[in-house]
């Protein structure tokens, strides 16, 4: 079906390939995931995972959808001035052959779970009626989306999302009642339900009554914070899990508090040592991902980042370091870290082998006069 017949304008690089093998396409419209979303205006910005449209006339929601975790996001879009409203979003683990539905408030321009059981019900029974009215869910790039979320489990999802659920570009602020500013001055902070989940790194870069050499140690080597940071989650994969979904976060749902978050575990990562010999799969994983990761970053985006002081160069140039000169490092792990190196300083024209800034030099501990 073309998009002029459905009502939804895919953007070029996006496009439905001519041709979907029969089977594929057979087993998608039995065990796919529905998604209906009424009364959606026409010009709409909606997307799933990483691909978005503009709404038309008819577009009722998309078909096809693969079991799993995804990403629905969506802005209104004022056409008279051509304005668009912050990104609204969430993720939803889909069953397989499993229908939702939402419908669009034109009040608070949002998308809203009212619509009743029975409905749903309804619309399932019809679907072969409401076909023309679905797009397909962009196949052709499901692999990428799996590279980019695969380390999030159901139960991850559900803890890390806000309490309304809503993944928002825009974090709405209120005042905080519990200031105690003697000049009261405002005090705001997000409002209560909207905030991410994330686990909160630890302050704490050395052990409790740490020695002068141990200041020292730490605060080049990271691996006591983050086997904290293990601790808190439960597992070291989970490490990777929260990492994936700050990504996602920051680049589809355009959250800036998880490109933050995602930058911290990035650079804590980065900054181990001692951690490279006991969480080898971990920090191979983590290559794996990054790399991904890197990829898909928007050029203008990728610019951003890498301004930002510098950041991910900085980063990369101490873990890098780090793995050379930790000697009983994994085999595996190093050899992977080396073709990462080179492949990254190949597409992106970086160098690794730069002396260390001041933010990199060794703490020196002065110790109080006996």
């Amino acid at each position: 079906m073309s998009d002029k017949k459905l009502g939804v304008r895919f953007s070029e690089d996006v496009r439905q390939p001519a041709e979907m093998d029969q089977a594929l396409a057979r087993k998608l419209f039995d065990e796919g995931a529905v998604l209906i979303l009424k009364d959606v205006p026409p010009a709409t910005e909606f997307g799933i995972d990483t691909h978005s449209w503009n709404t038309g006339e008819k577009f009722l929601g998309v078909k096809m959808i693969p079991p799993g975790l995804h990403f629905i996001y969506y802005s209104a879009v004022n056409t008279k001035f051509r304005d668009t409203a912050p990104r609204s979003g969430i993720f939803h683990w889909f069953k397989k052959g499993e229908l939702i539905a939402f419908r669009w408030d034109a009040r608070t321009e949002t998308l809203v779970d009212d619509i009743s059981q029975q409905d749903k019900d309804n619309m399932k029974q019809d679907l072969k009626n409401l076909d023309h009215r679905l797009g397909a869910y962009p196949y052709q790039s499901y692999n990428k989306w799996l590279m980019l979320s695969s380390r999030i489990k159901k139960e991850k999802m559900e803890k890390l999302v806000p309490d309304e659920k809503i993944i928002s570009s825009v974090t709405e602020m209120v005042n905080n009642p519990q200031s105690t500013d003697p000049d009261n001055l405002p005090d705001l902070t997000p409002r209560p339900g909207t905030s991410i989940n994330y686990t909160q790194l630890s302050k704490h870069r050395c052990p409790p009554n740490p020695t002068a050499t141990e200041i020292t140690k730490h605060h080049m080597d990271r691996s006591y914070q983050l086997e904290l940071f293990i601790q808190e989650l439960g597992s070291a994969q989970d490490v990777l899990a929260e990492l994936q979904f700050s990504f996602l976060c920051f680049l589809v749902g355009q959250n800036y508090g998880s490109f933050e978050h995602w930058k911290a575990l990035v650079d804590l990562l980065c900054g181990c040592a001692d951690s490279l010999i006991r969480h080898p799969k971990l920090f191979q994983d983590f290559i794996t991902d990054l790399y991904f990761q890197m990829v898909e970053i928007p050029p203008d985006f990728f610019v951003d980042i890498v301004s930002q002081n510098n950041f991910l160069v900085r980063a990369l140039t101490n873990f890098f370091e780090n793995i050379r000169e930790t000697k009983e490092v994994d085999s595996v792990l190093k050899s992977k870290a080396q073709r990462f190196e080179n492949c990254v300083s190949k597409k992106f024209g970086w160098s690794f082998c730069d002396d260390a800034d001041e933010e990199n030099l060794p703490v020196v501990v002065e110790l109080p006069a006996a």
